[in-house]
């Protein structure tokens, strides 16, 4: 494909673009322009996140391009017919599975500041504590409301209603909250607390193999290396393991309790991570988040088991469907890659593995979960979207690299500096690639 053709299917991708927001509507703010990005001080990030807050509408009605942010001068879409945004360039800049490579020092636990969260705007807040104040919760208006990310101190109760750990019935809650609680209590004598000599060789082999997993968990996040937090995980993945035995405890799980005891354990700590004192918990309410946090991950894993079982054959056909994606979307970057001998496995494998926590700031793997969870039963399918949303931020860099530099430069992203704007525009256009796709699902044909 030459430029001048390259440059045509851009443009007339960019037709194709508004033509389907045409009437549209779809959660979050997509913004599409051809600026360069610029500094956004608190005053215009205020103003911003003020603005995205009034343009939020129930699930019935159909906001007009405008509303949603969506210029309709065609010059919104660039040349090449990449999305960008004067906030968010795409040039700026973790079984018997493989042991996933060394975590990504990009991706460090600094806080990013809740001032400039969309999510956290006093208008969005308040649309949150009326759902969550209803005696029966909509789901539905719940996922088009958490879509765009949940306020931190609801997210823990968002994140269980979406998961189905909790009913949307609150006069239920407290009585499955204490069963559940209970049930995990009562495993931990049963399965963990056992000496080593009446354990099978299997149940030997998996506790050594969390017991050296759970000190490389979440890497750049202090809080998790603590004695408490990391005994904390340990049981809990054992028993996920004994409990599961169709895939055990593999690599790479380890990360995924991560967000939940962050999200859980927030309700008792004000501050960021970094000030948190696990020592000041008591033991009562570490159980209690310990216990939430087990059967959160049951139902997260209860739709992407697949990903851990024998030879792992759920990551491979999200791989498989994630290069066959990105071909159909910008074909010249697979012919680049495979002319340099680089196969998405090598450098994909860990991002599904770990559902990208391992690549960006821990705190925005919180925004991006909030995002996972609202998708519900069709995460898997939004999870091949993201993640060649999040590949082609740096489809300009990739192009210009070897095998070497690409392989260094897919291992340690520069995403250090991102802010939940960064997050939000992966996200936005994960969400536009799934609509434009829809209906022409053969790359997602194993």
């Amino acid at each position: 494909m030459n430029l001048e053709q390259r440059d045509s299917g851009g443009a007339k991708w960019g037709e194709n673009v508004k033509s389907f927001l045409k009437g549209r509507s779809f959660p979050g703010t997509i913004k599409l322009s051809r600026k360069d990005r610029k500094p956004i001080s608190s005053s215009q990030a205020g103003s911003a996140d003020a603005a995205d807050s009034e343009h939020a509408l129930p699930k019935s009605r159909s906001p007009s391009q405008e509303s949603l942010g969506v210029s309709t001068s065609s010059q919104d879409v660039s040349d090449s017919g990449h999305l960008t945004s004067p906030s968010n360039p795409v040039s700026t800049p973790k079984g018997s599975a493989a042991t996933p490579p060394p975590a990504s020092p990009s991706a460090p636990s600094s806080p990013v500041r809740p001032s400039a969260y969309r999510s956290m705007s006093d208008t969005r807040v308040k649309k949150f504590d009326k759902l969550l104040g209803e005696q029966v919760v909509d789901l539905d208006m719940l996922r088009e409301l958490a879509w765009s990310g949940t306020p931190s101190d609801l997210r823990p109760l968002c994140w269980q209603l979406l998961l189905g750990y909790l009913p949307p019935n609150r006069d239920r809650r407290e009585q499955i909250l204490a069963r559940k609680r209970r049930e995990y209590r009562d495993m931990v004598p049963e399965y963990y607390d056992i000496a080593n000599g009446d354990r099978s060789e299997e149940e030997m082999g998996a506790l050594r193999q969390v017991i050296v997993d759970v000190p490389r968990t979440a890497p750049g996040v202090a809080f998790f290396h603590e004695a408490p937090v990391q005994k904390c995980l340990e049981r809990v993945l054992y028993i996920w393991g004994i409990r599961h035995p169709a895939s055990g405890y593999v690599q790479g799980i380890n990360d995924l309790v991560t967000p939940f005891l962050a999200a859980l354990l927030s309700q008792h700590f004000d501050g960021p991570m970094e000030s948190w004192d696990i020592e000041t918990l008591s033991e009562e309410s570490m159980y209690a988040v310990e216990a939430d946090a087990y059967w959160m991950l049951c139902k997260l894993l209860d739709g992407i088991q697949d990903h851990y079982t024998n030879a792992q054959p759920g990551i491979q056909r999200t791989v498989f469907k994630l290069k066959e994606l990105v071909r159909r979307i910008d074909e010249p970057i697979c012919q680049h890659m495979e002319a340099e001998g680089l196969e998405f496995l090598q450098f994909s494998f860990r991002w599904v593995n770990c559902l990208l926590l391992r690549e960006i700031p821990f705190q925005l793997g919180l925004r991006l979960w909030d995002t996972y969870l609202a998708e519900g039963p069709r995460m898997k399918e939004f999870l091949i979207y993201g993640l060649a949303a999040f590949l082609l931020t740096w489809d300009k860099e990739l192009k210009q690299m070897d095998f070497q530099e690409m392989v260094l430069f897919l291992q340690k992203l520069p995403t250090a500096e991102w802010d939940e704007k960064d997050i939000e525009m992966v996200l936005s256009r994960a969400y536009m690639l799934r609509a434009s796709f829809n209906d022409a699902q053969s790359h997602l044909q194993s």
